[in-house]
């Protein structure tokens, strides 16, 4: 009788079909199957559906290239501390602040960190006005 298993399972087959059950008994110990799985469930799929269809994902899509290519300008290292810089800035934002006059100015200004700060400022001033002129 033609046209059994061992027909349909070449040597060539057999070993193809043997390397897939590998490869899928290692997805599953890893647990890729099951964050797999996840990712097909219909709520995932409808909340990434709403994602991907606003608006402004849109044209972050349509801009992808020039947005890449901009990061890519930035150092890794920089970007690690401006984002360390941005989220000390916001909290000391979330502190009740005091008024401060021209008095409480002028001691402030004796502070070595309020120094560096200043310095900082003049130097990202500086930029934005060497930006603003091209």
């Amino acid at each position: 009788m033609s046209g059994g298993i061992e027909d349909i399972l070449t040597p060539t087959r057999r070993e193809a079909l043997e390397k897939f059950l590998d490869l899928l008994v290692k997805l599953n110990e890893s647990g890729i199957l099951d964050t797999a799985s996840d990712i097909v469930d219909p709520d995932v799929i409808g909340r990434l559906s709403e994602i991907l269809l606003r608006p402004s994902t849109l044209q972050i899509l349509d801009h992808l290239d020039e947005i890449l290519d901009a990061m890519g300008q930035v150092k890794p290292e920089t970007l690690t501390k401006s984002f360390a810089t941005l989220g000390t800035v916001l909290e000391a934002m979330e502190k009740e602040a005091k008024p401060v006059g021209i008095p409480g100015l002028l001691k402030a200004l004796s502070d070595p960190e309020v120094q560096k700060g200043l310095g900082v400022a003049l130097e990202v001033l500086r930029a934005l006005g060497r930006s603003h002129k091209k």
